[in-house]
């Protein structure tokens, strides 16, 4: 029995440990571009950079365990039960609920493992990834700012520099301006500067050479004071401790002990996190029994559809636990009732089905299920072949498929013994059937419909799990600031069309893998091949749908898309309690004018073109030292003059550290000072609100007024990348699907999911390098598809056909 019960285990573990792969690997995927940012810009060790990795493990796999537990069990058993295996256990002796001992160990194991994750492992985590988070955005302080965009250092300190050595330790052309506490502007330029950074505390430093200081007082206009320095004699600081910027800890960091000592309005959050962490454990033994008698019954369809039923029973938990977690935090039911209510139900389900195990030969109600809709599509064909065939006799109501075929076998049988064949020779029509010409064919037909039937489920089921996933992120913010329920369904409405264009490729890629998989294992490809079809044929209708759905995904991203995603952006940010962000007319106090200008403001009126506390800075673009300075209370513009109309205020020109002319005004106006109204009033929207054609007159916009362009414009040149992924990477799977076809739909997905590792791991690492500026924009988005174009016409066109 030991080696018995160790083959079941093995095989049931195998399964289960591919399923954990694919489910964490798909959730990771949306934290994979910001922790790529992080070592992309990060000088530490090795250690570091893999702890930053493994601190995020922890969250995923409290959901993924229950997922690989009942993936496992579902599809190594019903693999057992299709090969007839458990049926040779029973002519043993042994009955089938014998496998609930290797099932029940697995379970238990995992449940163990999730325990330890969700009580300990889990909270430490947590706080050690928003530690070193915290750690490495302060040593990152010289790769964070760029060159010719205004860094808001802290709120009253802005950084300006022109350029940058490649080590980011070398500064040239170096702007501060510091508001100090009685409103006065203070200004430091400088030819150069040097960053130290100190890892112990977190912050990095400037160290300024060969400059001037500038010290004004609001109050006293007549007094102002130029200091040059060789070096400065004290480091400006723009980093911040790590002790200044530790988070309030949350619920999902804090221990047992800490959820139990919460009191107050956020008592209730606090124990429906406590529950939450021995629920999920538990039901990793509750899918495994509910798994079990599914999987022990034999039916067609082998993994494929365990993997089906997995992602459908896999739903259902996830959806009746966020409908408890929900009426737990309204205080409709308690947390214990809210948040178990999904493994109570499950396991009643299992109870009822438990019994059923040992009756192999009978068939369970999705057998019979199917069974019913393969005779209903069946005598659907035959219905349609008789209208478009009229000498073909009707089918005959209320009789079933057996009684036709028996009628027409007698009938021909009466017929041939009164005719005559005549000799002659007759052609195949299979062989002109094979070598007919022509889109679409018959074999075209069969092939979409399994690629679109394996798309369709993978697109459903990974949106749904993806937005339970963000649904547990927002939790606490949805009970924090008591979120309507219509605030947050909108939301999530709002985020499928998101998802859709994200997932889309993934679906693509999994449904490809798949639908050859399945043929290849069932010998359809032998066939196909011996007809004379080349697999190349064979391949054309998935390549020519996924190139479709790739145009699809860029008119997309160009039409409808942008309107979704600042609606649910919108929402987002009220579920979070911030305002809704709409992106017009932003308070932004720094912009760098033409020639060399440098505009402050502390009020900008675009509708009536009127500045308040205005500040204009005039730079020697050779020194990068101050050559006047124009200060006015109010400037109004004038269209007629084309320039502002100055009110209250001073003029100030300088040579080096002399004041060589200051004139005071009450009304002034100035030649060079012609940017319109239009310069300085600038949407800030995200790259994803936008299609490609705003995008592109945004970036010039910002590029013009000094601001860092360089993450734009990667993602401008990503709007046209990302959707061409679509058929690049099925040119790619194709030939593998025929590699491991013996494997069928598991070995396709996991193939797949092995593909699609590779291709999102290098594009995040390429899009965090262009957004950092060590690659050109166009390179950044560009590349992965580059590679895995001509690595998947390389293997393509080493298909033997």
């Amino acid at each position: 029995m030991r080696l018995i019960d160790r083959y079941i285990f093995r095989v049931v573990f195998s399964h289960a440990l591919l399923g954990l792969l694919i489910f964490t690997f798909i959730l990771f995927v949306p934290q994979l571009v910001h922790l790529m940012e992080l070592v992309v810009r990060n000088s530490g060790s090795v250690g570091r950079l893999g702890m930053l990795f493994l601190c995020t493990m922890p969250a995923l796999l409290i959901f993924t365990l229950p997922m690989g537990v009942l993936v496992g069990v579902l599809i190594g058993l019903g693999r057992l039960s299709a090969d007839s295996e458990l049926i040779a256990l029973s002519a043993l002796g042994i009955g089938v609920r014998r496998v609930l001992v290797p099932v029940g160990v697995l379970a238990g194991a995992t449940c163990l493992m999730g325990l330890g994750i969700t009580l300990w492992a889990g909270p430490a985590a947590q706080r050690t990834l928003h530690s070193l988070e915290n750690e490495m955005a302060a040593t990152q302080a010289p790769f964070e700012v760029q060159p010719r965009v205004f860094n808001e250092i802290t709120p009253n300190l802005v950084l300006y520099f022109q350029d940058v050595a490649a080590a980011g330790t070398h500064l040239r052309g170096v702007f501060l301006a510091e508001t100090t506490r009685d409103k006065s502007l203070e200004l430091t330029l400088s030819e150069d500067a040097l960053v130290i950074t100190d890892q112990k505390l977190g912050r990095a430093d400037l160290h300024l050479r060969n400059g001037s200081m500038h010290d004004y007082l609001p109050n006293d206009p007549d007094h102002y004071a130029v200091t040059t320095f060789a070096r400065s004699d004290g480091p400006f600081e723009f980093g911040h401790t790590v002790q200044e910027r530790a988070p309030v800890a949350t619920n999902p960091e804090r221990s047992l002990r800490e959820l139990l000592a919460v009191t107050g309005p956020g008592a209730v959050d606090a124990r429906v996190e406590l529950q939450r962490r021995f629920a999920f454990p538990v039901a990793c033994i509750v899918f495994a029994l509910l798994a079990a008698p599914l999987a022990a019954r034999p039916r067609r369809g082998g993994r494929a559809i365990g993997f089906i039923v997995t992602l459908l029973l896999v739903c259902t938990y996830y959806l009746l636990f966020v409908i408890g977690a929900g009426m737990a935090r309204q205080g409709k039911i308690s947390p214990a009732e809210g948040i178990w209510a999904a493994n109570i139900i499950t396991a009643i389900a299992a109870i009822a089905l438990l019994p059923g195990m040992e009756r192999i030969r009978g068939a369970s109600w999705m057998s019979r299920i199917a069974d019913k809709f393969a005779a209903f599509h069946r005598d659907w064909q035959e219905r349609r072949q008789s209208v478009q065939q009229p000498g073909r006799p009707e089918p005959v109501p209320g009789v079933g498929n057996a009684g036709r075929r028996g009628a027409m076998e007698a009938e021909n049988n009466e017929a041939a013994k009164h005719r005559v064949i005549p000799l002659r020779p007759v052609s195949m029509p299979v062989a002109r059937t094979a070598h007919r010409s022509g889109f679409p064919q018959m074999i075209d037909v069969y092939v979409l419909r399994n690629f679109l039937f394996y798309f369709v489920l993978v697109m459903t089921v990974f949106t749904f799990l993806f937005e339970i996933f963000t649904f547990f992120e927002l939790l606490d913010d949805i009970s924090r600031h008591h979120t309507p329920f219509t605030v947050v369904a909108n939301y999530f409405v709002y985020l499928i069309p998101f998802l859709i264009y994200k997932i889309a490729p993934f679906g693509v890629l999994i449904g490809a893998m798949i639908t050859i998989g399945v043929m290849s294992k069932n010998n359809e490809v032998v066939a196909i091949k011996a007809s004379g079809v080349s697999l190349y044929r064979l391949a054309w209708p998935i390549i020519g749908v996924s190139a479709l759905m790739g145009l699809g995904l860029l008119a997309m991203e160009n039409t409808y898309l942008p309107y979704f995603n600042q609606r649910q952006n919108a929402l987002r940010s009220e579920i979070k309690g911030r305002p809704a962000q709409t992106y017009l007319r932003p308070y932004r106090s720094w912009i760098f004018g033409t020639n060399d200008k440098i505009y402050n403001y502390q009020l900008f009126d675009a509708d009536n073109s009127l500045f308040g506390g205005l500040n204009v800075f005039e730079l020697d673009p050779a020194t990068f030292q101050l050559k006047r300075r124009v200060f006015a209370n109010r400037a109004r513009w004038s269209p007629q003059q084309n320039v502002w109309l100055l009110e209250g205020g001073w003029v100030r020109d300088f040579d080096g550290d002399r004041i060589t002319r200051y004139t005071p005004f009450q009304a002034y106006s100035l030649s060079e000072l012609n940017e319109s109204p239009a310069y300085f009033n600038r949407e800030v929207r995200q790259s994803d609100q936008m299609n490609w054609r705003e995008l592109d007159t945004y970036i010039s916009e910002l590029h013009q007024a000094g601001f860092d362009v360089s993450k734009l414009t990667v993602q401008w040149h990503e709007k046209f990348a990302f959707p061409m992924i679509a058929p690049i990477i099925t040119l790619l799977a194709i030939p593998f699907a025929f590699l491991v076809g013996t494997r069928g739909a598991v070995g396709g997905i996991a193939l797949g999911v092995g593909i699609a590792i590779a291709y999102w791991a290098a594009s995040a690492l390429s899009e965090a390098l262009g957004n950092v500026g060590q690659l050109p924009a166009m390179l950044a988005a560009w590349s992965p598809n580059t590679v895995f174009v001509f690595l998947g016409a390389y293997f393509f066109l080493k298909i033997r056909t």
